[in-house]
Parts: structure tokens; sequence; C-alpha cells
């Protein structure tokens, strides 16, 4: 019931998961848990490792290929999990390069619905984000931010952040250790984890998994509903199977 209301996925939706600390397993949970009523799309408008799990061996890479083709109602596309990638190609670090706008317009009227990771974050827990960040594309529907409760306490440098310059200017902090105040800014600040968002915007809380970081995901939750109420805000954990509002 609580993943039914985190989303309210219905057929068309588009969603670009954005963020640090989850966001690859937030996209690989929803796709599994939708694929058995939609057609799924799983993609991206950045960089995503290539699937290694079952439910993704169908992956398609447009490179050398005309994509109109690829996406003709003709195309003898064979879904055998009701999941598919798509992508340009895989470069040298096993990393699927993912679409354009143009490429996504095609694409996405294929499929019931569509999970786009629009950010890269080097497998850090926080990151800033420079000009171009997140890729959130057009179409989007729901924009989902991702925050890692975890983060909370560790020190500020370049082996915790991706970005660094960047985050220390969205969170008004050049050194010291993150609090929860550090975690507000980067979900509200204008250049922050919500800076293109598209259509709805959900912020989930991850790696909530004991009475500790419950407590400090509520507190974090009330300190960002007095400043914004148009955000909705869940929070639990994506590796144990805990969704909370």
């Amino acid at each position: 019931m609580i993943l039914g209301k985190m989303l309210d996925i219905k057929k068309g939706e588009i969603i670009t998961v954005v963020g640090a600390g989850g966001k690859t397993s937030f996209i690989n949970y929803f796709a599994k848990y939708y694929k058995d009523k939609f057609k799924v799309l799983l993609t991206t408008t950045t960089k995503i490792y290539a699937p290694t799990d079952e439910c993704y061996k169908d992956i398609y890479l447009t490179d050398n290929k005309n994509l109109l083709d690829i996406c003709s109602t003709n195309s003898p596309i064979h879904v055998s999990n009701n999941i598919v990638v798509y992508g340009k190609r895989i470069n040298e670090e096993n990393k699927i390069i993912g679409l354009d706008f143009k490429e996504l317009d095609l694409i996405t009227p294929r499929f019931d619905i569509t999970f786009i990771e629009g950010d890269g974050s080097k497998r850090k827990k926080l990151k800033g984000w420079n000009k171009l960040e997140p890729v959130v594309y057009t179409n989007t529907t729901q924009t989902i931010g991702i925050i890692d409760i975890t983060s909370l306490g560790m020190d500020i440098n370049e082996e915790n952040i991706h970005r660094l310059n960047e985050f220390k200017k969205i969170t008004y902090k050049s050194e010291g250790i993150i609090n929860i105040f550090d975690i507000k800014n980067i979900v509200l600040n204008p250049n922050g984890l919500f800076k293109y968002a598209k259509g709805k915007k959900i912020l989930f809380i991850n790696k909530v998994e004991n009475i500790y970081y419950e407590d400090l995901a509520k507190k974090l939750i009330d300190i960002i509903k007095n400043e914004n109420i148009d955000i909705s805000i869940f929070y639990g954990s994506i590796k144990e199977n805990i969704f909370k509002y």
C-alpha cells in the first residue's frame, strides 16, 4: 500500500530519479515491482552500469542502428521479462551511455512506464550539481530525489562527496561534518536536488534501517516541510524493503 501511495503509478508515467545513495537500487526495485502490470523501459540520460540481473537481459543499444527502425511498430523487439533496457552503447567502464531527449521522444511511447536515471554520483553518498545536472527529460511526470540518511556525520571531503565544490555552494559550508541542515539545503536549494525537476516532486530518504536513523529521517522531514510543502516525502530502505511516510 505504501508503495502505491509513493509513486501512484499510472500508464504513461515517465519517472526520472536523481541524487545519490541508492538511485540504481531504487529504479531496479520499482521496475521489478511494476513489471507484472506494465511494459517497463529502463534507461538513463547520463551513464549507468550495465545491469547483470536476469530481469534485464533485454538490453538494446542504438549505436550503428537506425533508431526509427528500432522504435517502429513493426520492430521485432522481444521482451522476455516485461523490462527493456535502452542505451546508445556500453563503454570501457561497462557503463551504458544514455539517450538524448529526441531519442527518448521516440522510445518512451512504446512503453507503459519509463524509469530514467538522470544523475551520476560516482557511487558516493552525496553530491553537488554542475550547470548541466541533473539531466531531467522534458516529459518527466515525476522526479524522484534520493538522499542517503547515513551520510549524516560524514566529513565534507572529496572521498565522500561527488563534485565537492558545487556541494559547498549548495550547503553554504566548506568544511566540517554533514548535519541535518546541510541535507535540508541539498533538498531545497534551487541549485540542489530538484534543480531541474519536472512533474511531481518526491523525496525518498534511503537506508533508514533502525530507530536512530528513523528519528533523524522524521526530524529532517519536519525541517523540510516547515519550508516547503510541495515535495512528497517518504523514507525507508530499498535493501530491507521498508517504505514509510
